[in-house]
């Protein structure tokens, strides 16, 4: 509703702009017209700078401009005045009529207010992809709460979006984890065997070496290295996956498929896109090693596409996998979540993309910055000696998994962000989930306690008419309008901070107004409202992947 009426606000503008063009004989592009929503509310519920951002253009003051739009306005359904303040804003005032119609659609459709018609779009998300030679770290679990809230935002503004892990079981990563677990598997049995200087040296390395022993015994210490690694990979690696699987299910977080780097080399698509960029004549040879012309294509550096040694970059089958995401498998959008010391990725992906036709505007990063545990008011040094989280297994046995996903959803994916763990174990108001959760509690208290909502035709809405009630109300109709705007920006960060922000206001309602009282209209209508903010806070929640208990 409040997006309809934004729009018809936009069009009215526009049209209001035109004419002035044609009563000035005046040229240009009509664009980007703002409707925002001013914070304090002697100033309406909306406003628009138009006048502001196109006075110079008209040659007019911004004020007089306004009077002119103001003069060809075609006012929308559910305005009831119209104001124009200096410096040239111009701010719409809603009627009664537009707070009874949110609540009536909230009503209606309980589950599913907010959801946007289905789009026709496909659209793949891919978050997390942690290498799978180790077990997930912390940050891991900041990149999958937002990817996985993104994908279920996307899937409540209308896309058909599919979840991805990429699975990196190829390249040098690979060969230094089979490196590193044949050199642990040999020290068992001979203590003067070396641990490759730039091999894994973790705990895990060691556990998986000495339960591949358990198994086979000292059955490969004859057998050729080669042998051996090949062997202690393909126990080792799936092992590894299956962990984050399990580990990532108990975040809540289930992927559609999990893709096989591996898969890209033994179907040959590696080796089609090398060639076809080869025959694009966007290749060359520089000290023994294919180089990609990425500069050539907007990029600030070429790239190495398959290093002297005849291997190729983990670049070279990233081109291929975004091939098969877009040609192949015929997504439309394609959303990658990188970490922020993969920035400088984005700009040659872009450039390949665009060797082969696709549209790099179609290819979505979002970078996620780093985060760092703090408690006590003081970073944790992540170590499991000293009894601190380490690895995402521990984070989520430790913290509480729907407060950790609300709190790392609370925060803009692109800035660095540090994760307070004494709040995050709070039950007070100061812990943003349990604020939002509590709102829905004490509704439901209310509801218990109130006999039953008469029927809606029997219901005098018009009297949820004080300031407080008529901001509660607004802040309901904005959600299919935050809804819609997520896409744009990929932040699906904007949901959480909208629930705190509901459950900010209902919370100063109810220790405003009385919601049960003598006058039983006034009690009847009030109920209502609780019901329909309830049903709001359960939407986001529900979207969040976040439990709304009924007790706290």
């Amino acid at each position: 509703m409040l997006v309809d009426l934004i729009f018809e606000l936009k069009k009215s503008i526009k049209k209001s702009l035109e004419a002035c063009q044609r009563l000035l004989e005046v040229r240009f592009e009509i664009c980007q017209i703002s409707i925002e929503f001013p914070e304090r509310k002697i100033y309406g519920e909306l406003s628009t700078n138009a006048a502001l951002v196109f006075s110079k253009k008209f040659s007019l003051g911004p004020l007089k401009l306004a009077g002119f739009i103001l003069k060809n306005f075609c006012r929308p359904e559910y305005i009831e005045k119209i104001e124009i303040a200096s410096p040239g804003f111009i701010n719409f005032f809603l009627n009664k009529d537009f707070y009874i119609k949110v609540l009536l659609e909230i009503n209606n459709n309980p589950e599913n207010y907010g959801r946007m018609p289905k789009k026709n779009k496909r659209v793949l998300v891919e978050f997390v992809s942690a290498n799978p030679t180790g077990p997930m770290h912390i940050g891991n679990a900041r990149l999958g709460a937002l990817g996985d809230s993104l994908s279920e935002v996307l899937k409540f503004a209308g896309f058909e979006v599919y979840k991805e892990f990429y699975v990196n079981d190829a390249g040098n990563q690979i060969q230094k984890f089979a490196d590193s677990l044949a050199a642990r598997y040999l020290q068992i049995y001979d203590s003067k065997i070396e641990l490759p200087e730039d091999g894994y040296h973790g705990d895990d390395i060691k556990k998986l070496a000495n339960n591949f022993a358990g198994i086979h015994g000292d059955s490969f210490l004859s057998s050729d290295k080669k042998i051996l690694k090949e062997n202690i990979l393909d126990y080792a690696l799936p092992k590894n996956i299956n962990d984050m699987k399990i580990n990532l299910l108990n975040y809540k977080i289930e992927y559609d498929n999990w893709f096989h780097e591996s898969s890209l080399y033994n179907s040959g698509e590696v080796n089609s896109v090398l060639s076809r960029l080869r025959e694009m004549g966007v290749t060359y040879v520089q000290d023994d090693a294919v180089w990609f012309r990425a500069t050539e294509f907007g990029a600030q550096k070429d790239e190495v596409l398959i290093r002297s040694n005849g291997i190729p970059t983990y670049f070279a089958a990233d081109i291929a996998y975004h091939v098969n995401k877009f040609l192949v498998r015929k997504f439309d959008i394609c959303v990658d979540f990188l970490g922020a010391d993969h920035q400088g990725h984005i700009p040659r992906m872009h450039a390949a993309m665009k060797c082969f036709g696709i549209d790099s505007s179609r290819l979505i990063f979002v970078i996620v910055q780093l985060v760092r545990l703090v408690k006590d008011g003081k970073v944790v040094v992540m170590s499991k000696r000293s009894g601190h989280v380490e690895t995402l297994k521990d984070f989520i046995e430790q913290i509480n998994v729907d407060c950790s996903r609300f709190i790392f959803n609370m925060q803009d994916a692109n800035s660095a962000m540090d994760f307070d763990i004494d709040l995050a174990v709070k039950n007070d108001s100061n812990n943003p989930s349990y604020y939002v959760k509590y709102a829905n509690a004490r509704i439901q208290s209310i509801l218990k306690q109130f006999n039953q909502v008469p029927e809606i035709k029997l219901l005098k809405l018009e009297l949820l008419d004080s300031p407080i009630e008529r901001e509660l109300i607004f802040e309901l109709s904005k959600l299919p309008y935050i809804i819609q705007e997520v896409p744009a920006s990929m932040d699906s960060t904007k949901i959480a901070r909208y629930a705190v922000n509901l459950a900010s206001i209902f919370h100063r309602f109810y220790n405003t107004q009385k919601v049960s009282s003598d006058d039983l209209d006034l009690s009847n209508a009030r109920h209502f409202l609780c019901l329909q903010v309830s049903r709001v806070i359960k939407i986001i929640l529900n979207i969040l992947k976040i439990d709304t208990p009924d007790y706290m």
